[in-house]
């Protein structure tokens, strides 16, 4: 993988120049300063880049953005005007977007975007509700977007979703090679501000077919480690199937991974006793269903040793399936449990999250507060949601949180990282988030701010 090392911005809405060195040893980097400086705006140039969502790009405005990977490559996004230079730019169609690559040789090859001319919308309506969820249509060419309440015209919508409708073409040369290879290096998973509400996938019909409501994030993501859980479940199971089907085979004719004694097999025998222990604690296996226990204080002689020997392997063969898993569920558990007051988090693979409080009663999921829902969703997210090597973008972690779990907030981030395996640049306007790392942060800055004497 090419891990990015630094982004740089160019005369960012006409004013700044941001420089940001991503801190790959320690795999979190931190980025603050004032509103309006552009921290959001950088976190999504990033994100749209890398998801080829170009259409955002025409409505910063900036010089040129760049990244620099750990190879020594650098990508260059610059804006060039379409046609004669003298054409003073009244519209977006006046731009290309022009990405020019730089190898660790300097040689450089180059692709332009060019943008989709509004002169061209012609294409039924519905086609925007189908493939943009979010869009509740409220007029002959205005919609309602779910997510901002803000009302948009087609021209709006064109100019925001153009890169979600299939149906436009933009008159561009096709991705080159080296492009596709480049974004595929890196997958980059954006967390925004907004968490707390996330699409439903089922549509509900109502005046026009094509309405996706919002719902609590908490309860899709609730559904969603059912899924999870229930498919490594089936993983399970058709290991067993397969190790089952085998096992006569295995026993007459293995010999390695027997143990040679009584004290070895219970030690073996205890081992497997903790890790199924531990995934019914975390909700993965049902509870009560292991009776290793009850033969540790067996003694065997050598032909059933070797039996068991062969079963304890499989045993643990099965186990590691479910592995990856509970250990992520482990650490979401830890988390929230030492966080949330009066309240206690379990797992199950029936009902995903439950909440009980202190008088053991059910606590709905909607019915935790603001706070406790977003850091049930950003922990969540981070835990189970992005991929192995990602680039996270993280927005505001501190929204709706106290003061102590923000300074807590950090100290969680890295067990997560430490497991899952991905570097996170984000985003915060509050010293409490960064607490005592100031090392991992980058200050953005006006330009009066900075100093031209060196």
């Amino acid at each position: 993988m090419n891990k990015i090392t630094k982004v740089t911005v160019r005369n960012l809405f006409g004013i700044f120049n941001h420089q940001i060195p991503i801190n790959i040893k320690d795999h979190i980097t931190i980025i603050h300063g004032p509103n309006g400086i552009g921290k959001t705006v950088i976190l999504t140039m990033i994100n749209s880049l890398f998801n080829r969502k170009y259409s955002i790009f025409y409505r910063i405005p900036f010089a040129s953005f760049e990244i620099e990977f750990e190879d020594g490559t650098r990508l260059n996004l610059k804006k060039e005007l379409a046609g004669s230079s003298r054409e003073r730019p009244q519209r977006r169609e006046s731009y290309n977007l022009v990405l020019e690559y730089y190898n660790s040789s300097s040689k450089s090859c180059a692709y332009t975007i060019k943008p989709f001319s509004r002169e061209k919308i012609a294409f039924p309506m519905s086609i925007i509700e189908r493939e943009i969820p979010g869009l509740e249509r409220i007029g002959p060419t205005s919609w309602l977007f779910a997510q901002t309440d803000e009302i948009l015209s087609i021209e709006d919508v064109i100019d925001r979703f153009q890169d979600d409708l299939p149906i436009l073409r933009r008159e561009t040369e096709p991705e080159p090679d080296w492009f596709a290879e480049i974004l595929g290096s890196l997958s980059v998973h954006f967390i925004e501000a907004q968490r707390l509400l996330t699409l439903a996938k089922t549509r509900r019909i109502r005046e026009y077919p094509f309405d996706f409501p919002m719902v609590p994030a908490v309860k899709k993501y609730s559904e969603d480690l059912v899924k999870l859980i229930q498919a490594k479940l089936s993983d399970y199971a058709n290991l067993s199937q397969s190790l089952d089907r085998s096992f006569p085979l295995r026993l007459v004719t293995a010999t390695a991974g027997r143990y040679s004694d009584n004290e070895e097999l219970r030690d073996e025998l205890e081992k497997l006793e903790q890790e199924i222990t531990r995934l019914e604690e975390a909700g993965v296996l049902d509870k009560g269903q292991s009776d290793l226990g009850q033969l540790l204080k067996i003694n065997f002689d050598p032909d059933k040793i070797q039996v068991l020997s062969v079963y304890i392997n499989d045993v643990k063969q099965k186990l590691k399936v479910l592995n990856d898993l509970a250990n992520k569920i482990d650490l979401l558990l830890k988390i929230i449990n030492a966080r949330f007051l009066y309240k206690k988090m379990t797992i199950s693979k029936k009902d995903g999250f439950s909440f009980t409080g202190s008088n053991d009663k059910e606590i709905p999921l909607e019915n935790l507060s603001s706070g406790e829902q977003h850091e049930l969703v950003l922990f969540y997210e981070l835990l189970f949601k992005v991929d192995q090597n990602s680039l996270v973008l993280l927005d505001e972690p501190e929204l709706s949180l106290h003061i102590v779990w923000q300074q807590q907030f950090l100290s969680d981030l890295e067990e997560i990282t430490k497991l899952s395996g991905f570097d996170i640049l984000l985003a915060t306007h509050s010293p409490q988030v960064i607490y005592d790392r100031w090392d991992l942060t980058v200050e953005l800055m006006g330009p009066e701010d900075v100093s031209t004497c060196k």
